[in-house]
């Protein structure tokens, strides 16, 4: 048998090490009988694209020995071999939705600086690996094989090129969908053209807006305070106030006793750049099918721009640095008197890359400032503040005062995406000592507005952006992941002078605590809020679109979830099975079913935010509801 040529050993090198790299990553992410499916599927894949890049290169050596038309090919197949590499790291450690979008994420969360090494870096490997290779083919192969031998016949060429593609084609009839679409980059982008579609069902209902006022009121109050307090990472359930079983927070119990308390709100995404800025315009941030960098300038208004124009001083104070996916382009600083975030004094205490942050006395101290100097003038006040010490990696002054729950370190294999065997307790303990920590700074505003006697007449609202998860009940650690209840229902507390503390059950949206405020104090609303004042069963919409793509419904009793990958569909009733434990689509004729009742909605609501954003409406209202 002859010895293949040079340029032949060459490409299988290249696919050798491309393939047990990707093998590699594949096999640490997942264990069990669904690794096998993957390590086929690659070894098929990266089979079929190194004969066709044999073939192709071999051919191309005939007609053009020396010219730049190899140096291109050499070109593109290095920027490939890169690009494969990479995101197929960042598909298996991170859960990207589509590598594409994965680098984009990586990159445009990093700094500047972070990100412009990146480009320079690829670009230095792509170029002198293409260089070096198109040198050595000159120097070793084009010489040395003036004329490349026949590596096969014809009719063997057509059969290695349809042989990979008919075992692709059969795996993925039996693979199930799900790691289809989880074994690789390329796979991804194969099967999501293949099978990502709705089913072909017409709505079987109409999903309409009713409901009525939930906080029927009028505060009595002419111009109140405002304090709006967002907490970071913190679900419902991990609080004593819904039913956690340790005191981390009786600051926030304190103030619950006298507010009204809501057990059932949800916010609009389990990340925080959606769900902040979604909070405070009451408008979807959900732009288009990849991701929102805030780079576009539609259409947005902010409380603190309505209350200005009601002579309110007005004061937007956070541990966090905004520059985080560009948040800090969202929001409209024209009309605040003072807008603040870690970076602002250009000191930080902790974190790197675009999470800079301060610790969240620090914020506290800097918001009782403001407040203590804008009291004494003529003018209302309205003060937003959000504190960040409860985000991974749980961050505050570790002295043994806020080391209440020990042990609370963690091994080194301990990171965002997993937690190493042993590290659970430890992990648990230092996230409640962060919540007992972010506590106490809440306690410390409450306490000076006792002393200052400003409950009479401020409004106090305390919620978190999104949750948290450490059971990992739906695969998904931390957050980010997806619109499951761990990571999308969040506490909601209103303290509003002189109205009776109760608990309201009904679910309501983050979208709609903006326009309530509004509302129950007589201010107007702003035209492109998508938002309105707390109404009972109202379409609720979330959607994360970080590591994952997820789209989420609830309705009623009902959540539907849909893949924005594949239109991979899940239903629960929150009511029966508020864990969301069992999927109620067990079948085709069931997918069809919540399809035409509930997941028709939710691609509507979908679609009309893309064409929206897309045609660029910007004078029009948005109507997506």
């Amino acid at each position: 048998m002859k010895r293949p040529n040079r340029l032949t050993l060459i490409n299988i090198i290249i696919f050798g090490i491309l393939t047990i790299a990707t093998i590699s990553v594949a096999i640490a992410r997942y264990k069990g009988t669904g690794s096998l499916y993957l390590i086929f599927m690659i070894l098929i894949f990266n089979l079929s694209l190194g004969l066709l890049c044999i073939l192709a290169i071999n051919k191309l050596t005939k007609t053009s020995k020396r010219g730049i038309s190899v140096f291109i090919f050499y070109l593109i197949l290095v920027s490939f071999f890169y690009w494969y590499f990479i995101s197929s790291i960042l598909h298996f450690r991170y859960g990207t939705f589509i590598s594409l979008g994965g680098i984009y994420f990586y990159l445009a969360t990093r700094t500047l600086l972070s990100a412009i090494v990146f480009y320079v870096a690829s670009g230095f490997v792509t170029l002198s690996t293409t260089a070096a290779l198109y040198y050595f083919s000159r120097k070793y192969i084009f010489e040395k094989d003036k004329k490349p031998p026949k590596i096969m016949s014809r009719k063997l060429k057509i059969v290695i090129i349809l042989t990979p593609i008919f075992l692709i084609a059969i795996v993925l009839m039996i693979m199930p969908s799900e790691q289809a679409y989880d074994s690789s980059p390329l796979i991804d982008v194969i099967t999501q053209l293949l099978w990502a579609k709705t089913p072909g069902v017409q709505p079987a209902r109409d999903i309409s807006e009713s409901g009525e006022k939930i906080l029927n009121i009028s505060v009595d109050i002419e111009k109140p305070n405002f304090i709006i307090i967002l907490l970071e990472s913190i679900s419902a359930e991990h609080l004593p106030l819904y039913g956690y079983k340790r005191n981390i927070t009786p600051n926030i119990d304190k103030l619950a006793e006298k507010s009204i308390v809501f057990d059932n709100a949800f916010s609009s995404a389990a990340h925080s750049d959606y769900a902040q800025t979604t909070f405070l315009s009451s408008r979807y941030t959900l732009i288009n099918g990849r991701r929102n960098f805030f780079n576009k300038d539609y259409p947005r208004e902010f409380m603190w721009d309505i209350l200005k124009e009601y002579d309110y001083n007005t004061a937007y104070i956070s541990s966090q640095d905004d520059e985080w996916a560009n948040m800090i382009s969202y929001y409209n600083k024209d009309t605040l008197d003072l807008y603040y975030h870690s970076l602002t004094d250009g000191e930080t205490d902790y974190g790197g890359g675009n999470a800079r942050k301060d610790y969240d006395e620090h914020t506290i101290k800097k918001a009782i400032k403001w407040i203590d100097e804008e009291r004494n003038s003529d003018k209302p006040f309205f003060t937003y503040i959000n504190l960040q010490g409860t985000h991974y990696s749980y961050n505050y002054p570790k002295t043994k005062i806020n080391r209440v729950f020990t042990p609370d370190e963690t091994s080194l294999f301990t990171g965002y995406f997993y937690i190493a065997e042993g590290d659970l307790i430890p992990t648990i303990n230092n996230y409640d000592n962060s919540i007992l920590y972010v506590d106490k700074q809440v306690g410390v505003l409450m306490d000076y507005l006792e002393e200052k006697d400003l409950f009479k007449n401020t409004i106090i609202v305390i919620s978190a952006d999104h949750g948290e998860s450490f059971d990992q009940r739906h695969e998904n650690l931390r957050h980010g992941y997806g619109v499951y209840n761990e990571e999308v229902r969040v506490p909601l507390i209103f303290y509003i002078p002189n109205e009776k503390p109760k608990a309201i059950n009904d679910r309501i949206r983050h979208l709609d605590v903006i326009p309530t405020l509004l509302d129950i104090t007589g201010f107007p609303q702003s035209e492109h809020f998508q938002g309105e004042p707390m109404r009972t069963n109202p379409n609720i919409f979330m959607a994360t679109q970080n590591q994952n793509f997820k789209l989420g419904f609830i309705k009623e009793d009902i959540k539907y979830i849909m893949d924005g990958r594949n239109f991979a569909s899940e239903v629960y009733n929150l009511t029966k099975d508020p864990l969301e434990q069992n999927n109620l689509i067990k079948d085709a004729e069931d997918e069809e079913y919540y399809y035409a009742r509930y997941g028709f909605a939710l691609n509507d609501w979908y679609n009309c935010q893309k064409k929206y954003y897309k045609k660029g409406n910007w004078k029009k209202k948005i109507n997506c509801t």
